[in-house]
C-alpha cells in the first residue's frame, strides 16, 4: 500500500458523492442470474419438504436452516455430518398395526400379540387396525456436513480465495477490535447466513465456511451493524431492518471501493434486495408517516460514518505497513 496522504474535505466529498451514487445505482439495478436461481430451486428439490409443524419445529432450533435432512439422507447423497454437530428435532411418521383384545377398551400393538391372537389375525377373527404415530428424530442442516463449497448451488455464493482480501482482512480485523468489538469465524448451522453482529455483546461471528473474498465483505458489513451501533429496538418494523441493511451495505461498498476492491456479487444482491424491499414498504405508508424513512439521511448517516474512520482505518493500515516482517527464507537458506 502507498505512504497514506490525507485527503483535504472536497476530495472527500467528491469520494463520497461518487460512491452515493453508486450506491443508489446498485441498487437499483442489480438483478439476480435467472440460471442461478434455476440451480438453486433444482438443488432444493434433492431435500425433503417438511410438513409445515416441522418446519416451524425447525425454524425454533435454527431460523437460518435451509437444506436439511437426516444423517442417512446425506449419507446416501455422499455426504457425512460432522463430528460434534448438535441435530434439530423433528416429528418422524411412523406406521403402526394394532388391535383390541376382547373386552378391552384400549388398544394393544400387532407386535404385542400373542401366539393364539396371531393365528385369530390371520383367520379374520381379530380386525387389525392400522394408524400413523409419530416419534422424534434427528435432521441437520447442510452446512453441518462435510459437503464442499463448490456442491452448494450457484446463487449460494461463498466468494473465492484471494491474498490481497485475506491480507487486509487480517489488518482491518485489528482495527475492528481495537474499537471494542469481537471477531470470529465459526459454524453458524447456515449456508444461508454469512455473519452476524450481536450488540448486547459487541461480537461478530463470521461463517467459517466464508472463502477470502465473501469473508472481507461479509467481515465490513458486520461491522458496519456495530460502527452504525444499529441495535434491536422495541417496536421495531420490516422497514427500521432494511434501512439498516441498506445503511450497512452502502458502508462496506465504500470502503471496499477505498481500498479498491470489486464489490461481491453478494453485497450487491443483498443491498439490491434491501433497497427495493425499503421502497416497497415505504410506498405502503400513509403520506404522513413517510417522512420518518429516509434515504437521503441514512447516506448522511453512512458517509459521516465514513469520514470519522477512513483516517483512522489507513492509519491503522500505515503503521502496520512499516512493521518489519520476518524473513522466514532467508532463515531457510542460511541452515540450507
Amino acid at each position: 500500500m502507498a505512504k497514506y496522504k490525507r485527503k483535504s474535505e472536497e476530495e472527500i466529498k467528491n469520494e463520497m458523492d461518487g460512491y452515493n451514487k453508486k450506491i443508489i445505482a446498485l441498487g437499483e439495478n442489480f438483478k439476480s442470474d435467472p440460471e442461478d436461481m434455476a440451480d438453486y430451486f433444482a438443488f432444493s428439490s434433492k431435500f425433503y419438504q417438511y410438513s409445515p409443524k416441522n418446519q416451524q419445529l425447525i425454524y425454533d432450533q435454527n431460523q437460518y436452516a435451509s437444506f436439511v435432512g437426516s444423517f442417512l439422507s446425506y449419507k446416501e447423497k455422499g455426504y457425512h455430518v460432522e463430528k460434534g454437530q448438535k441435530s434439530m428435532k423433528v416429528f418422524v411418521p411412523v406406521p403402526c398395526s394394532y388391535f383390541y383384545r376382547n373386552g378391552e377398551k384400549t388398544s394393544t400393538r400387532l407386535a404385542d400379540a400373542t401366539p393364539d391372537e396371531r393365528s385369530k389375525i390371520a383367520s379374520g377373527e381379530i380386525e387389525v387396525k392400522k394408524a400413523m404415530s409419530f416419534k422424534l428424530g434427528s435432521v441437520f442442516d447442510i452446512s453441518q456436513t462435510d459437503c464442499p463449497v463448490e456442491d452448494y448451488p450457484k446463487i449460494i455464493k461463498f466468494g473465492e480465495k484471494s491474498h490481497p482480501h485475506a491480507e487486509i482482512y487480517e489488518k482491518l480485523k485489528g482495527y475492528c477490535e481495537q474499537q471494542g468489538f469481537s471477531v470470529a469465524e465459526t459454524s453458524l448451522r447456515s449456508i444461508e447466513l454469512r455473519g452476524q453482529y450481536t450488540p448486547s455483546t459487541k461480537s461478530i461471528e463470521l461463517n467459517n465456511k466464508l472463502q477470502d473474498t465473501q469473508k472481507l465483505g461479509t467481515f465490513l458489513h458486520e461491522m458496519s451493524h456495530g460502527l452504525l451501533d444499529h441495535d434491536h429496538k422495541a417496536g421495531e418494523t420490516s422497514i427500521d431492518t432494511y434501512l439498516k441493511e441498506f445503511e450497512a451495505d452502502g458502508l462496506t461498498i465504500m470502503f471496499m471501493s477505498h481500498f479498491g476492491f470489486e464489490i461481491t456479487e453478494g453485497t450487491r444482491g443483498h443491498l439490491s434486495t434491501q433497497y427495493k424491499a425499503f421502497n416497497s414498504e415505504l410506498d405502503k405508508l400513509p403520506d404522513d408517516e413517510k417522512d420518518r424513512y429516509s434515504l437521503d439521511n441514512s447516506l448522511k448517516t453512512v458517509n459521516d460514518l465514513y469520514k470519522d474512520h477512513i483516517d483512522a482505518m489507513e492509519e491503522h493500515l500505515e503503521k502496520l505497513n512499516n512493521i518489519p516482517s520476518y524473513n522466514y527464507e532467508d532463515e531457510w537458506d542460511q541452515e540450507m
